[in-house]
């Protein structure tokens, strides 16, 4: 499963949030609006959507540490390779959690600490590496996001890995039973309010 089928799997039409939905993510947000034309898409990010000559409606400059929406206003937030960015992670997951409808679902990924293939250029090499980005500041296992979700207040929650793995530019597609379910590139998490 890649990250774009998890989000559509779990995500319902609705007031919709996407955070951090400019830059390479604008490809994810133009294909929230095709998606669901009948949902009011929201979109925040730190910068503005004029230097990339985009035209998004419900587009805000902010961030995620402290969103200036009201509690209980949208059905489902998306936040696609940003938690990863910060150094305070709770504090962004209380924010969803914040302006999630009851009932309403957090859908996140971000990179994964024990991608098969992060494994495996360990092993080959003997060094560590950073995980796509310099400016990545934390690293997330399967046990730390639903931990992070769970002490968030989040009642129920999915978290899985895509089944990517990708070795000197060339993409594999990993089995989907026992541990290669969690090998993936990416964690995919879905958290119900």
């Amino acid at each position: 499963m890649s990250r774009i089928e998890f989000l559509f799997l779990n995500l319902k039409p609705g007031v919709i949030l996407d955070i951090g939905n400019l830059g390479r993510a604008k490809l994810f947000h133009e294909r929230l609006i095709a998606e669901f034309p009948q949902s009011q898409i929201h979109g925040i990010d730190i910068e503005d959507q004029a230097i990339y000559g985009l035209h998004f409606q419900n587009q805000i400059v902010g961030n995620a540490e402290a969103m200036p929406y009201q509690d209980n206003y949208f059905d489902a937030v998306y936040m696609g390779e940003v938690i990863e960015h910060s150094w305070v992670p709770k504090q962004i997951i209380d924010e969803c959690y914040r302006v999630l409808k009851i009932g309403g679902v957090l859908i996140l990924d971000c990179p994964n600490v024990y991608a098969l293939s992060r494994i495996l250029r360990f092993l080959a090499t003997g060094r560590d590496i950073i995980l796509g980005s310099p400016n990545h500041r934390i690293f997330y296992s399967r046990a730390m996001m639903e931990n992070l979700l769970e002490k968030s207040g989040f009642q129920k929650t999915e978290v899985t890995a895509d089944s990517k793995c990708t070795i000197k530019s060339r993409s594999f597609k990993l089995p989907r039973f026992g541990p290669f379910a969690y090998l993936g590139e990416h964690l995919l998490a879905a958290a119900w309010k």
